[in-house]
C-alpha cells in the first residue's frame, strides 16, 4: 500500500444501518457483492440495550444480489465464524464498538457465494446501534469513492 492512498479509496462503504434505537425482530441488509475485493469489515456500534435486550449480528452470504441461498459464513465443522457473541442488556454489554473481519476467501466462491449481507437480531428490547461493512483491499485500481456522501482529504 502506498502513502499516496486514500482511505476512501481503500474502505468501501458497502451498506450499513444509521444510528438509531432499532427494534425487537430480524433485520436483513441488502447483499452486495465482494467481486472486486480482496476482503470485508464489518463496524458494529452499541450504545443502549433496553431492559433484558440481546443483540446478535453476523455476515452471511449469498449468490446473488438477491440473497438466492443465503447461508452463514462457517469453517469446516460447520461453526458460524462471522458472528459477534451475544450482546445481553443483563451482561452490561451495551455501549460496545465491535468488528468483524472476513477475507473473500472464507466464502463458498466454489458455489459462487460472492454476496454478503448484515443479519442483526433484536429481542427482549429495542437496542441503539449503527453498523458500516466495508469492503476493501481493491483487487483493481482506480476505486469509485461513490458510496461516500462526502469525501475531504
Amino acid at each position: 500500500m502506498s502513502y499516496t492512498q486514500r482511505f476512501s479509496e481503500w474502505f468501501n462503504p458497502l451498506v450499513d444501518e444509521n444510528a438509531d434505537s432499532i427494534a425487537i425482530g430480524t433485520h436483513d441488509s441488502a447483499y452486495v457483492s465482494l467481486q472486486n475485493y480482496h476482503r470485508a469489515v464489518l463496524l458494529l456500534n452499541v450504545g443502549d440495550m433496553g431492559q433484558g435486550a440481546t443483540l446478535d449480528v453476523q455476515i452471511r452470504q449469498a449468490s446473488t444480489s438477491t440473497g438466492t441461498g443465503v447461508k452463514t459464513i462457517a469453517d469446516k465443522a460447520g461453526t458460524a465464524t462471522k458472528a459477534i457473541t451475544q450482546l445481553t442488556q443483563a451482561g452490561g454489554d451495551g455501549n460496545q464498538f465491535l468488528c468483524i473481519e472476513l477475507q473473500t476467501e472464507e466464502l463458498d466462491v466454489e458455489n459462487n457465494f460472492e454476496h454478503v449481507g448484515v443479519r442483526a437480531v433484536v429481542a427482549g428490547a429495542a437496542v441503539e446501534y449503527a453498523w458500516t461493512l466495508f469492503a476493501f483491499e481493491p483487487r483493481y485500481a482506480p476505486v469509485g469513492t461513490t458510496n461516500y456522501d462526502e469525501v475531504i482529504d
